[in-house]
């Protein structure tokens, strides 16, 4: 990545997994998105509107968390578009600035 620190971000987002293969598809087809990763996670939390029965129980919800690294007014523009084609599905993002980031 050729910017400097201040100009790269992360954005990570949590999001129903029922939207995982929709949000690959999506993603994968971004020039600006160059990779990003996936990871099975459990969200837990006290607003329990959105949990089933069985979530409510076990104590979680199961979730799929998207990490990508990328210019941070790129990353901003995906946000706007994630918004307008996933509102109100339950996603969840951080977009945060990057200090550093290079390959070991």
């Amino acid at each position: 990545m050729s910017q400097s620190p201040s100009e790269q971000g992360l954005l990570i987002l949590m999001a129903p997994v029922s939207l995982e293969e929709t949000l690959v598809d999506l993603l994968l087809q971004k020039d600006q998105i160059s990779g990003f990763t996936t990871t099975n996670v459990n969200g837990h939390g006290r607003q329990h509107a959105e949990l089933s029965l069985v979530e409510q129980v076990a104590g979680r919800q199961k979730r799929v968390q998207f990490m990508m690294h990328a210019s941070f007014a790129e990353l901003q523009g995906l946000v706007v578009e994630l918004k307008q084609v996933f509102s109100d599905t339950g996603m969840h993002y951080i977009l945060m600035p990057v200090a550093e980031a290079q390959s070991i």
